[in-house]
């Protein structure tokens, strides 16, 4: 017979599964913590190192993007240990392969479209009915990417420059998996399952019911994620290159990391005190103003609160874009309709990392890219503030997307 203990927390299953998931996968947030021992173990200029992370991160869109079809053949729980034992392979490979391509296939491919499965099975485990508030759970989850980030950091610093690569995404690769596994075990013993996603194909009714609102945040999207990922991906070398100690470079990561799980804590909060439309515009100008000020005034002080509020900026979209498209569409439509949003994810991804490893490789300094990425930041404000006043949560739930 089950304790009162364990009926007391079965509701929470599902929220503890999708932050177990996360926080497992916050290693993506880690990533500049080894890109220069890579660049020197597979003899790779920043560019080349820097495009496993952009591969990645367009994979994970498409997986993003897949996901709410394979539900239709795997159960939630299925679908959780598959795609963490992939996660896994991918991680390993990219470590023992001892190369380049090893490193795209494995990281860049592999591990990047698995990774994005297990993203929305993690938000699609939070958006189970529970006993938390859904924008609080959303927050939640979305914090818990970046508190993984931070738990990553530390230790990939100091795996990698005592053991190397093979060793330390081994290492990395079982403890994926077993966190994964667990939470596919967490959801299984819940009973809970999440709400029907509909018999929509792929690229059926891309733009919805509501196309301005797809519209709208696809090209917001798209910029933020160019500035913030390039910023993310290279927050250690570009305190490198500011002439920060190597204390202070390995804290850069960390720094963004406690940032986004702040910003992930609040921004569903956000949402419902001020409108997704006002958050999201926001998170732009945030983004633009700092990296203004790192142009005008490059060094070690600006380059950490900048990387912090970028960060912080990022983790607040991270828990505000699926509370606003919960509200103009309901949360049954969130794996779908996110899902082909999140495709400006992987562009901006795929183009925000290797455009800044580029940069630097043709000028040797970060600030054309810096520059550069602010203006962005400001685009992409625009894009946001083309968004229709939206309804509060749950309003448009009974509409189909």
């Amino acid at each position: 017979m089950e304790s009162r203990l364990g009926a007391a927390l079965r509701p929470y299953f599902p929220l503890a599964a999708g932050v177990l998931i996360n926080l497992s996968t916050g290693i993506l947030y880690a990533w500049s913590v080894v890109v220069a021992t890579l660049e020197i173990e597979l003899d790779a200029d920043r560019a080349t190192v820097s495009g496993a992370q952009s591969l990645c991160l367009m994979t994970a869109t498409i997986g993003c993007f897949v996901m709410h079809r394979l539900l239709h053949w795997f159960t939630l729980p299925q679908l959780t240990l598959v795609m963490g034992a992939l996660s896994g392979a991918g991680i390993a490979l990219a470590g023992f392969g001892q190369s380049v391509a090893a490193l795209y296939v494995g990281y860049g491919v592999v591990f990047g479209f698995a990774v994005g499965i297990v993203y929305f099975v993690a938000m699609t485990a939070a958006s189970i009915d529970g006993p938390v508030r859904p924008s609080i759970a959303m927050s939640i989850n979305m914090a818990a990417v970046a508190v993984g980030g931070i738990a990553w950091s530390p230790g990939l610093a100091t795996m990698i420059a005592g053991s190397g690569p093979e060793t330390t995404f081994g290492v990395s690769a079982a403890a994926i998996f077993l966190a994964i596994a667990i939470a596919a075990a967490l959801i299984t013993l819940s009973g809970k399952t999440p709400p029907a996603t509909g018999t929509t194909g792929l690229f059926q009714d891309i733009l919805t019911h509501r196309p301005r609102v797809v519209i709208a945040i696809f090209l917001g999207f798209l910029c933020i994620a160019f500035v913030a990922l390039a910023v993310i991906g290279h927050a250690a070398t570009m305190m490198a290159a500011w002439g920060a100690s190597s204390g202070q470079t390995q804290f850069a990561p960390m720094l963004s990391s406690a940032g986004y799980a702040a910003g992930g804590l609040v921004g569903g909060l956000l949402v419902d005190a001020l409108t997704g439309r006002r958050v999201l515009v926001g998170v732009g100008l945030v983004m633009g103003v700092f990296l203004l000020a790192l142009f005008f005034a490059p060094g070690v002080v600006m380059g950490l609160a900048t990387i912090t509020a970028v960060g912080l900026a990022f983790g607040v979209l991270a828990s505000a874009h699926p509370v606003t498209i919960a509200g103009y569409y309901g949360a049954a439509a969130l794996p779908r309709v996110f899902g082909r949003i999140a495709i400006a994810y992987g562009l901006g991804g795929l183009l925000g990392p290797f455009s800044a490893g580029a940069i630097y490789d043709a000028e040797q300094h970060y600030g054309t890219a810096v520059i550069l990425i602010a203006v962005l930041a400001f685009v992409g404000a625009l894009f946001y503030a083309c968004l229709p006043r939206r309804e509060r949560l749950g309003a448009s739930a009974r509409r189909p997307a």
